[in-house]
């Protein structure tokens, strides 16, 4: 593999590599070497080399080589002496990131400025329109006179993974030591002012941008197809999907709960509470779907009227041919700025969740476990029913192996566990989608923002088998009447579930009323919430997740040879 300019019109040159002392580097543990045009030669194949011990890809290893010759080329002939011009080359890896540093000294240049130019020469017109397409894997900076462009080679699918992790453990750490030592009235004013305000501002700064996220990037899925006969077949196709395993877990949620039995140590607290239980209205919930205009789901944050607002009007436009061509392109650029969005807040995930667990830690007892441990267990066992239940879907409708999907699902749940929440999960599961999982991204953009609505498994099948573990404490009659009923009432509600951290409270009181369950009782769970709705949030991905993937596998837009490597 060549480069093609100093690979091909340099082939002849001598070779000359020149390691340098590790000098102010050293505790990089990284060689550094001294390359110029004179050398260029040798230094590819060292790349290439290095590149295919890490485990990089054909395509990552000319792509990497490519942009590093155009960005060397860039500071030679800005230098004004390229056959004198020499610079530094170091590969690095961290946390799983493979990058290319070009370590030039000189003048303050920064190629990426050149991008937006149209030059006459050819050859020019060709070498920036690499640098435009890898733009995003490129980065500039100056330190101490001397000019440093970052070439990312290879994205770590784990990276956000390990530093919510490294987050998750020092929330953990920091709340369990500022509960021992320091005095109730400082971890209240730590609470309120510190770790509650990092939690909410993160929050609203995100949901300012999924709700307009989640419109683009369904519109642009829908619009990517080929014509409206594949919207509707698909469409159809992930909505049945996502019924079948909803049922299915459903009928399982039933039987937990009645499994799990009474509580006694409830009816006290139960008979203390009101005993009127309010039923809600199906009908209301199906009429709340369609917005009343166009502003309200984004005014209200109401994302099951902007998946429907984004589903119609993807449809009409899909529908609209090269008439609808300038609106199509205002809805690509308006997912990519959306994308911009999250990408500048997400950076600030780790800090947030490090906030969270220290409030969680502080703010829960841990007294209060003991007598709901019951609820802890059954969430536990419900994420291990919807797991293999997941795993037996793929296996008959996929046919493929779930192994791949259970291994690569358990090393990303760490995220959805510390956030708690489907739409703060979006871009990153998206891309989790086609890099790990092999869906074809234009399907990934119009099944996973729909899915987070229809797959929310975890939510349903936890709050059914508390209402029907809480009719059995109270000792209200079971019959063949009520099972149906409650049954499709779970289902119809389960699309209304907000995928935001706790939100599950807030359809908990309805399933409760239907279930003949007093509605003040939802206050009894607030307690051990923080730590079951992590739990539901990474049932919910689960569940998200297996559906866009055998979407993809039904369409014939998986690429098996990522799913299983």
């Amino acid at each position: 593999m060549e480069c093609y300019r100093y690979g091909h019109h340099h082939s002849n040159l001598s070779v000359n590599m020149q390691p340098t002392i590790y000098g102010e580097d050293k505790y990089m543990r990284t060689p550094i070497y001294t390359v110029s045009e004179e050398n260029y030669h040798q230094l590819v194949e060292w790349l290439e080399k290095t590149f295919s011990e890490l485990g990089l890809s054909r395509e990552e290893i000319y792509n990497g080589e490519l942009l590093l010759e155009e960005n060397f080329f860039h500071f030679a002939t800005a230098s004004g002496d390229e056959n004198k011009f020499q610079a530094k080359v170091e590969v690095t890896k961290h946390f799983g990131e493979v990058s290319l540093r070009l370590i030039a000294p000189g003048k303050a240049y920064n190629p990426l400025n050149d991008i937006e130019e149209i030059p006459d020469d050819e050859q020019k017109q060709y070498s920036l329109g690499i640098l435009k397409a890898h733009k995003d894997d490129i980065s500039y900076a100056r330190k101490n006179d001397v000019n440093i462009i970052s070439i990312r080679v290879h994205r770590s699918g784990n990276k956000i993974a390990i530093y919510t992790l490294i987050g998750l453990v020092v929330g953990i750490v920091v709340g369990i030591g500022a509960k021992s030592v320091l005095a109730p009235d400082i971890l209240i004013w730590l609470v309120d002012n510190i770790f509650d305000t990092v939690e909410k501002l993160f929050m609203s700064a995100l949901m300012m941008v999924i709700a307009p996220l989640v419109f683009f990037s369904v519109i642009e899925g829908i619009t990517s197809m080929s014509d409206a006969a594949d919207i509707g077949r698909m469409g159809g196709k992930l909505i049945l999907l996502s019924i079948v395993k909803l049922s299915v877990i459903l009928v399982m949620s039933i039987g937990l709960g009645f499994w799990l039995g009474a509580m006694p140590d409830l009816i006290s607290m139960l008979n203390e509470e009101s005993n009127s239980a309010v039923i809600m209205s199906l009908k209301d919930v199906m009429i709340s779907i369609v917005p009343p205009n166009i502003i309200a789901p984004f005014f209200n944050n109401n994302l099951l009227q902007v998946l429907f607002l984004a589903c119609f009007l993807g449809f009409i436009l899909a529908k609209s041919g090269d008439r609808g061509l300038p609106v199509r392109e205002v809805i690509v650029f308006g997912k990519r700025f959306a994308m911009d969005a999250v990408r500048a807040i997400m950076p600030a995930m780790p800090i947030v969740v490090a906030a969270s667990m220290a409030k969680m830690m502080i703010i829960v007892d841990i007294s209060v476990f003991w007598p709901f441990s019951k609820i802890v267990i059954s969430a536990f066992i419900e994420f291990l029913i919807i797991i293999l239940s997941e795993a037996v879907f793929l296996a008959i409708i996929g046919r493929v192996s779930p192994l791949p999907f259970v291994k690569k699902f358990l090393s990303f749940s760490v995220l959805p566990f510390s956030v708690r929440s489907s739409n703060v999960c979006l871009p990153a599961t998206l891309e989790y989608c086609s890099d790990k999982l092999g869906v074809d991204e234009k399907l990934a953009l119009f099944s996973v923002p729909i899915g987070i609505q229809f797959n929310m498994l975890g939510g349903c099948a936890y709050v059914t088998a508390i209402a029907i573990l809480l009719r059995v404490t109270i000792g209200l009659p079971f019959d063949f009447e009520f099972l149906i009923t409650f049954f499709f009432a779970a289902l119809m509600m389960s699309f209304t579930f907000p995928s935001v951290p706790g939100a599950t409270v807030i359809v908990m009181t309805s399933i409760f009323g239907m279930a003949g369950v007093p509605t003040a009782a939802v206050t009894l769970f607030f307690g051990i919430d923080p730590l079951v709705d992590g739990i539901r949030t990474v049932s919910n991905m689960v569940g998200n997740l297996s559906s866009s993937f055998l979407l993809a596998r039904l369409e014939g837009k998986l690429d098996k040879h990522i799913y299983y490597e």
